[in-house]
């Protein structure tokens, strides 16, 4: 009985285990493109609701949930800052549950 009950547990934590870190690698993969854009020419030259644009569309292409009002970008005299907060509802089965993310990047 107690062995069924363990097999039981582990399937659970691995499915919603499976459910939860797709979100987490897209957020990686969204904070290293903010990263780049921080840290390059493009990203010091171009216009900031062009950068909120693409940052945008990136976060689409990852299948992010974000919108522009979560989009924050400042120019300062330390350089380009990109800061988003956002969430992304997730589905495990028996309930949604919400991560909230917060990637930032440049100078602060």
């Amino acid at each position: 009985m107690r062995l069924a009950v363990a097999i039981v547990l582990l399937a659970v934590f691995i499915v919603i285990a499976a459910r939860l870190t797709p979100a987490y690698f897209h957020n990686h993969d969204l904070k290293t493109y903010i990263d780049e854009v921080a840290g390059s020419r493009e990203g010091a030259t171009l216009p900031v609701e062009m950068l909120r644009t693409r940052v945008i569309s990136r976060a689409r292409q990852l299948g992010l949930p974000v919108r522009g009002d979560q989009v924050r970008i400042t120019r300062g005299t330390a350089g380009l800052s990109i800061e988003i907060r956002y969430a992304v509802p997730v589905d495990i089965y028996i309930s949604t549950v919400d991560l909230h993310f917060h990637p930032r990047a440049g100078a602060r």
